[in-house]
């Protein structure tokens, strides 16, 4: 509180029949003004994710936060100090293998001093394949990380579609290996997707892409057309830097000088033989 003290002091005066020294003092009191509280406006986001991996959350596309996920995957962030408005908010995680798995998105309209929270987030396991081309007789080897034992259904795009479940381990590690003979000679698509113990079904994974071949269908292809479609193109080039720096690579055209490394020396090969696309 703030307090205002006023003196005022009056001399002697006469006044008839009376003779007296006055001392007056006036107190006020005046309170001070206390500011509101600035009301509080968030977006509270739980879900599931990868086990201790790392969980980033992007606002409006910028990097907003990272946070860890538990060793059971969980995850639970809040970001505070917002203003009313439309958002869309990011997430996504990579496992601890480095696997990036797909992104989320939630569009939230926020009013001044609410907090929303979205539950139920299961982001698609992570996906890999051991190879980008199996001859017939090769296995195929599908990988990846979601949360611990939980179902993980495989999905194989092609002609002929095709479908497998696996159990992911107490890490949350899945895999699943089958002979390239069991898919038709071609190119193929895989997705998965992860029912957690707890009956929470995720969102599908990333797709990745492989080709089923015959040794004759690269008998008779440059060395450098990686994928023997016939072209050395943009298509190449990525099977290439997929396998960049790596020695004895599981796709063995991509070492394309066979001199046991996927380098510049390979790099100048396929530019030697590069046509584009017709």
């Amino acid at each position: 509180m703030l307090a205002l003290i006023f003196f005022v002091i009056a001399s002697t005066f006469s006044w008839p029949g009376l003779a007296r020294a006055l001392d007056v003092s006036v107190t006020a009191t005046v309170p001070s003004a206390t500011p509101p509280e600035t009301p509080i406006t968030s977006v509270v986001l739980k879900g599931i994710a990868y086990p201790s991996s790392t969980v980033t959350i992007l606002k409006d596309g910028a990097l907003a936060v990272a946070v860890p996920a538990d060793p059971t995957a969980r995850f639970d962030v809040t970001l505070g100090s917002l203003t009313a408005g439309t958002y869309t908010f990011g997430v996504y995680g990579k496992d601890r293998d480095g696997r990036q798995g797909p992104t989320l998105n939630f569009t939230v309209t926020l009013t001044t001093g609410t907090t929303v929270t979205i539950t139920g987030i299961f982001l698609g396991p992570t996906i890999e394949a051991d190879k980008t081309m199996a001859r017939l007789g090769e296995t195929i080897t599908l990988l990846g990380v979601t949360s611990p034992s939980s179902t993980v259904s495989v999905y194989v795009s092609s002609e002929t579609d095709h479908s497998f479940n696996v159990t992911a381990s107490s890490s949350g590690a899945w895999s699943k290996q089958f002979q390239a003979s069991d898919l038709r000679v071609g190119n193929h698509e895989a997705k998965s997707k992860a029912t957690d113990p707890d009956g929470s079904v995720s969102e599908f994974s990333n797709t990745v892409s492989f080709q089923v071949a015959t040794t004759e269908l690269c008998a008779d292809k440059v060395k450098a057309d990686l994928n023997c479609d016939g072209e050395v193109d943009i298509v190449d080039f990525s099977i290439l830097l997929y396998y960049w720096n790596q020695r004895n690579p599981k796709n063995a055209r991509a070492d394309i000088n066979t001199d046991g490394i996927v380098n510049i020396i390979d790099f100048s090969i396929m530019l030697y033989y590069w046509t584009g696309p017709k």
